[in-house]
């Protein structure tokens, strides 16, 4: 059990003492990531305070992002929040990887479409022309954190199947089956809401917050290779800019 440190007789709140005490315990490690936190009766008894103090105190570290509620399961500490720089090209199982995460991800769908007109302005070709549109949900540790939707012009990677992405990241099978690799990128920043298949994909409520990425990668030639967007859940993630 974390041990008392509330002072009954400052004139300091007894919600914003606990705030701060479990804000401590929280960044010094001695509650640990996933561990579930003490339930709400257990904490009134042991400070010896108002369920609504201990509630208050809760609420704040909610929303902060420190601690979240699983409906009929309790309060858990929140996972550490994954860095993501903005100026570099590379894979998401490299950013993963090199952070010691397990990168993982699902095909949504792999198919064949016409250029729009945004699209194809970004990619440089005409509407109409064939994209290949790749929709992967991105995991962590087994666990949904982004939902990534890649568009790339159809000529220039001719005998792409779906089966080529089990195993290796789009831009590992771009280099070894084409000889393309990605130089730079200009990308866009925003927030965004969940709609309802991107909640339910990304294991999150309606509405959650979301980061929006959108990029347009070039390879070494200087042309277009691919335009993406992917939907970053805004609990899990935060970037960075050097």
């Amino acid at each position: 059990m974390i041990k008392n440190r509330v002072d009954q007789e400052t004139e300091t709140p007894l919600y914003v003492q606990l705030t701060e005490h479990f804000r401590s315990m929280l960044e010094t490690g001695e509650l640990q990531p996933g561990e579930r936190f003490p339930a709400e009766l257990e904490l009134v008894k042991h400070y010896g305070v108002a369920r609504i103090t201990v509630r208050t105190a809760i609420a704040e570290l909610v929303q902060d992002g420190m601690l979240v509620r699983r409906q009929g399961k309790g309060t858990f500490v929140a996972e550490h929040k994954i860095d993501r720089e903005l100026v570099n090209v590379a894979s998401f199982t490299e950013r993963m990887n090199s952070r010691g995460l397990r990168a993982g991800s699902r095909i949504i769908s792999m198919k064949t479409v016409k250029a729009a007109g945004k699209t194809a302005r970004l990619l440089g070709i005409m509407e109409g022309d064939a994209v290949i549109e790749i929709v992967r949900l991105r995991l962590s540790n087994e666990v949904p954190v982004a939902l990534e939707t890649s568009s790339l012009p159809a000529d220039r990677y001719p005998g792409m199947e779906e089966g080529d992405l089990a195993e290796q990241s789009l831009y590992h099978l771009l280099d070894s089956k084409y000889g393309i690799r990605p130089a730079h990128s200009s990308k866009t920043l925003e927030m965004a809401r969940a709609e309802s298949r991107e909640a339910r994909l990304l294991g999150v409520k309606n509405a959650a917050a979301l980061f929006l990425l959108t990029a347009v990668v070039y390879s070494e030639d200087n042309r277009v290779m691919e335009y993406v967007h992917t939907l970053f859940r805004a609990d899990r993630f935060r970037f960075l800019v050097h």
